[in-house]
Order: C-alpha cells, then structure tokens, then sequence
C-alpha cells in the first residue's frame, strides 16, 4: 500500500482535530452493549413496555433469566439503560436523554469524516497521478 497517503492524512491538522474528536467519543462499553441481538431485543422489550423487571423482560425471550440480567448489567454500565429497586424486585428502564446525548455527541464529533475520509478518494488521484507519468 502507498504510504504517501497515510502521511499526508496524518499530517493534515484537519484530519488530526476531527480525528482526536471522533476518538474521544468512540466510547466501546456503548458501541458494545448496541452490537449483541439479545441486548438490542432487550432495549425494544424496554421501549415498547416501559420499566419492568427481569422476569417481564425475559418473559419470550429465548435467554435464561440469568442471561438476560447480565445482558442488563451490560446495559447499565453502558449507560443505556437505569435501575430502580423498589422492595425485592429491581426494574429496569431506557435512559432516553443519556442515549440521545450520547448518539448526538457522537455524530458531531464525526460530522467531519464526511469531508475528510473519503473511500479511496486520495488512493485513486495517487493512481491517476502515477498512470500520467508512466
């Protein structure tokens, strides 16, 4: 691979500030939690029926109730979702502002990746390039 367009993007302060942005948003306990199909099933249990506890939410679900908690657990440190213990039983619920706040950060610190990282657009002018001079 040509190493010349590697440095010039690195070099670019306009691709280093939007790149320190993106990285400092890129938070892996939320992407993580988003990216298993039980805890997205989970969170749209959650959506369409509000706050309950685990029995309710892994009421149809395929998973042990033990399984669901941990996905749960996973949700929580996530942020994604927030915990109420209300005698014995715990209920859990979407944290909407925190995800909304979250998603919106996230696309504004990335919003300038569509100027500035184009697929291939500086590996194809490089061919371009070297085809003329041959």
């Amino acid at each position: 691979m040509d190493t010349h367009n590697n440095e010039i993007r690195s070099l670019s302060p306009e691709y280093m500030a939007m790149a320190e942005a993106a990285l400092d948003v890129f938070d892996t306990r939320f992407f993580k939690a988003l990216c298993e199909p039980t805890r997205v099933e989970i969170m749209r249990k959650l959506v369409l029926l509000g706050a309950c506890d685990v029995g309710t939410i892994a009421d149809g679900l395929a998973q042990d109730r033990s399984v669901i908690s941990r996905h749960l657990a996973v949700l929580e440190r996530a942020g994604i979702c927030q915990t109420r213990k209300i005698g014995r039983r715990v209920f859990y619920d979407i944290d909407g502002p925190h995800n909304v706040a979250k998603v919106a950060s996230i696309l504004d610190a990335i919003k300038p990746m569509a100027e500035l990282c184009k697929p291939f657009e500086e590996f194809s002018e490089n061919i371009k390039q070297q085809k003329g001079a041959a």
